[in-house]
This record gives structure tokens, C-alpha cells and sequence, in this order.
């Protein structure tokens, strides 16, 4: 429809189950959230010194993993590996190269669940400016290299304004299963996990293994609030549950609780998923890359998901910056990016937007499934308390990409279709938004 009404698929079948003094007491923490992201000189600041809290969190933790910043293409601080670059693997097959990299020392180690085609180096004794110069130095011989990037979510990329207390209770949708064609379609969702929490309401039940749980409460140490990306992953989880009951939902942990992973963690996690029977990847993180360029072992990990199953489909998250500038792994090609609407599908202006950018969705006041826990007082001055069989409402790209892929999966199960063909549907008959991209328009937001 002209308006972006859903022309097709899903005519009424997300309806807002809130009554309208719910929607009214959730609009000021919505708005709080809305201010909180975006590009200000304000929200730099703030981003800066929450990175740093994150890095002075996990000095006294060698078991998690340390990162270092710098600063990205347009200014903003970019957080890498300590002392480590990703290349291609056929680098090593330049012996001028690697005589030119023998003096930095590094210790060179294949990634073996990207089939050895990334090689690590380390040296944590480097600093990043050497890091990334020597990356530069090895792309000018032809050869795809960098350093491994922290692919952050969370507060992290989401500014000041976390989840909020609602009053709101969804009841599980009803199943589609009996109208449907095909099979249940495997969704993996690459986050922070899941909770451990065994709710009563029927929400999340049988998501959690030992593999996969977010510990909520783990860093600096088990300190009796919440860390800073706790619950992430859980929400996302709700969010494909209320498009998409009947998938096949599994949950990947490639981020600690603090929304804290590297690339390459998540390019594993993204090929184990397929190997394990995904046709549908869900990817709520991103970050702009030190030199403009795409990840380098997501880029790998495409490539073997291209040669696992060329059906596939992997949505990323635009970002919350609310600028043109890509945002990996979401900008690839062969991503579909993911960027946010306000609750009537007008831009949100702090989500990022471009050429790049595929679909859009609302992301202003999602509610979904939360968590059990105290918020941290270094992320809210007014930290929320949530109790058992918790729900919350959130803003941020990171809560549309799991829309569009939970939308995905039930039209493939519906029709008996590939991802690739239900995207097509999904598309049909949307205007397009410039800079957005087609609007998709599935919960509701506030």
C-alpha cells in the first residue's frame, strides 16, 4: 500500500496487545531512548567513556577478551583485539610479504572453523597504530588483511537510554503450523545468548543449553547488577517469537555479557550455525571498520555459507549513529541491512541509513522478552528492576534486523520456499524508502 500498510502478508496479525494507558507510560522511556542514539557530539562523549568503563571492567579478567581503540573513517572510536590482525590465508603464500612481516614477531594461527582460510596473527606487545598500519602494508601487496575487529552491540552502539520496566504481558501467537506448506525454518541468532531463566509464561522455552546462556551478572565480577549487554540476545529471541512462533529458533553465544565479541568470533559461530541447519542468520551487532572495509572474516565466513548452502540469508543490523557511512557486516553485499523506523513509519533519524541499506522496520519501542536483574547504575541513573518473566521496551536497529528474518522464516514455511524467494514476497508491493530502503513494516514500536 501506498501508505507502507502491509500489502500482503501480516494484515493485523501484530496488533500493539497493549491498552493505551500502557502505550502512554512507555512513551517517555521510548523517548529517553530515541535521544540517547544518533550522531551528537553528546552521545560521543558518552560512547567514549562507556568504552573505556568496559575496558577497565575486564583489566582484572585475563580469560575475557581485551581490546584496544582507535578511531574509525569519520572520527568515532573504534575498538579492536589487542595485538591482533586477520588475513587471508593465501598471504602466506607471498614469501616477500611474510619476510617483511617476520621482524614484528607474530605467532600465526589458522582459524580452523573457517576452514584455515583466515590466519591470526598476534602480538599483543604491538600497538594498535602499528597494527593498522601493518594491515595497510599488507593490503597494498594484494592481499585482504586487518585488524580483528570488536563487533560491539548493547549500550555499546546504543547510546544512553537502556531497556525499560513495562507493564505489558504478550501472550505466546498463535501457531500458523496448520496453514503452513513447509517446514519450520532454522533461525541463529549470534548474541549474547540467552537467559537461563525458566520463564512461566511460556515465552523462550527450550533456547537455553549449557553452550549458549547469557550470565547476566559477570564481569567485573558477579557484582549484583546487570552487565552492560545482558539480555540482548534474549530480547531478540522474544522478537522472533512474536512474528515467527513456529521457527526453529536456535541461540548462539559469540558475545560476553557486557556485548563484547570479536569478528572472528562471530564468523565461527555464523558457519557453525549453517553447518548445524540454519537457512536464516540473524546478526544484531555491527561496527564501522578502522579503514571503510568489510570484516575479514565475516567476508570468509560468506564465502563458506555460500558454498554450504547458496540459500542462505544473514541480516545485520544498520546501526544507531544516524549516519551514511557503512556499518559492517551489514553494508556487505551479500547482507541484507536492516535500518529503523519510528512507530509511523517515518525515518528514524538515528539509525543509520545509505545506498547500503536494504529494508527498514520499526525500531522505536519494541517489546519483548527481558530478563531477571538490577540495571547497572553506570548505564542509568535511575536503574530499572525487572523480576521473573520480565518484559521490556527497547530502541535500536538491533530489534528490527530479528523482525525482517522471523518475517522471512514464516513466509518460507508458509509458501515451502527458500529464505531468498520468501525475501522476494516480503518485498513485493513496498515503496521504498530512499536511504531506507523498502518498509516493512511488522510490530508495532511506540
Amino acid at each position: 500500500d501506498a501508505d507502507g500498510a502491509t500489502p500482503r502478508r501480516f494484515r493485523g496479525d501484530y496488533d500493539d496487545q497493549r491498552d493505551a494507558g500502557q502505550r502512554l507510560a512507555d512513551k517517555d522511556g521510548v523517548r529517553r531512548q530515541a535521544r540517547g542514539l544518533g550522531e551528537t557530539a553528546a552521545q560521543d562523549a558518552y560512547r567514549r567513556e562507556l568504552l573505556g568503563a568496559v575496558q577497565v571492567r575486564r583489566a582484572e579478567r585475563p580469560d575475557r577478551l581485551s581490546f584496544h581503540l582507535t578511531k574509525g573513517p569519520g572520527g568515532r572510536q573504534v575498538a579492536v583485539v589487542t595485538g591482533e590482525l586477520l588475513v587471508r590465508a593465501d598471504a602466506q603464500d607471498d614469501a616477500q610479504l611474510m619476510g617483511s612481516l617476520a621482524p614484528y614477531g607474530f605467532e600465526a594461527t589458522p582459524i580452523e572453523e573457517l576452514r584455515g582460510r583466515v590466519v591470526k596473527l598476534s602480538n599483543p606487545a604491538l600497538p594498535i597504530e602499528r597494527l593498522t598500519d601493518i594491515a595497510r602494508l599488507i593490503r597494498t601487496g594484494g592481499h585482504q588483511a586487518s585488524v580483528n575487529h570488536i563487533t560491539p552491540l548493547g549500550p555499546v552502539i546504543k547510546g544512553r537510554g537502556g531497556p525499560e520496566n513495562t507493564s505489558a504481558q504478550l501472550t505466546y501467537p498463535p501457531s500458523y503450523a496448520g496453514n503452513a506448506a513447509g517446514r519450520p525454518v532454522r533461525i541463529a541468532i549470534i548474541d549474547t545468548g540467552v537467559t537461563a531463566e525458566r520463564r512461566t509464561d511460556g515465552w523462550l522455552r527450550g533456547l537455553a543449553t549449557p553452550e549458549n546462556i547469557d550470565p547476566l551478572d559477570d564481569l567485573p565480577t558477579p557484582n549484583g547488577f546487570l552487565d552492560f549487554g545482558a539480555g540482548h540476545g534474549t530480547f531478540a529471541a522474544g522478537i522472533v517469537a512474536q512474528v515467527a512462533p513456529d521457527a526453529d529458533l536456535v541461540m548462539y553465544r559469540a558475545m560476553d555479557s557486557d556485548g563484547v565479541g570479536s569478528e572472528a568470533a562471530v564468523a565461527c559461530a555464523m558457519v557453525r550455525a549453517v553447518e548445524e541447519g540454519a537457512t536464516i542468520i540473524n546478526l544484531s551487532l555491527g561496527v564501522e571498520t578502522v579503514d571503510g572495509q568489510p570484516l575479514v572474516a565475516i567476508e570468509v565466513a560468506l564465502d563458506l555459507i555460500e558454498e554450504l548452502d547458496p540459500e542462505v540469508l544473514v541480516f545485520a543490523a544498520a546501526g544507531n549513529d544516524g549516519s551514511t557511512r557503512p556499518c559492517w557486516p551489514a553494508a556487505s553485499k551479500r547482507v541484507v541491512a536492516v535500518a529503523a523506523l519510528a512507530a509511523d513509519l517515518s525515518p528514524a533519524p538515528w539509525s543509520n541509513r545509505g545506498f547500503w541499506v536494504d529494508c527498514s522496520a520499526v525500531g522505536e519501542g519494541i517489546v519483548s522478552t527481558y530478563v531477571k536483574g538490577v540495571e547497572s547504575p553506570e548505564l542509568d541513573p535511575s536503574p530499572d528492576t525487572f523480576g521473573a518473566d520480565a518484559w521490556a521496551v527497547w530502541s535500536g536497529t538491533s530489534f528490527v534486523a530479528p523482525q525482517v528474518a522471523a518475517a522471512v522464516a514464516r513466509i518460507a514455511q508458509e509458501d515451502a520456499c527458500t529464505p531468498r524467494a520468501a525475501l522476494r514476497t516480503l518485498y513485493s508491493g513496498r515503496r521504498v524508502l530512499p536511504d531506507y530502503g523498502r518498509v516493512v513494516p511488522i510490530l508495532a514500536g511506540t
